[in-house]
């Protein structure tokens, strides 16, 4: 079985990178120490959650 290659490394802070989501349904490498100041505040996720969480009717 193939092992997972070790994710890319941010050019800003040399962390690791984490996979987010991106709108089209996919996902893609983004570094949250330095592209965000948290997860939940990524436009993608805030897209997702208004559009999951609405009432009903």
């Amino acid at each position: 079985m193939p092992k997972n290659s070790p994710p890319p490394i941010c050019p800003k802070c040399s962390m690791p990178m984490r996979f987010v989501l991106v709108k089209t349904g996919g996902r893609k490498f983004r570094c949250v120490d330095c592209d965000v100041t948290g997860l939940l505040e990524l436009p993608e996720v805030t897209q997702l959650l208004t559009g999951e969480l609405r009432h009903p009717g």
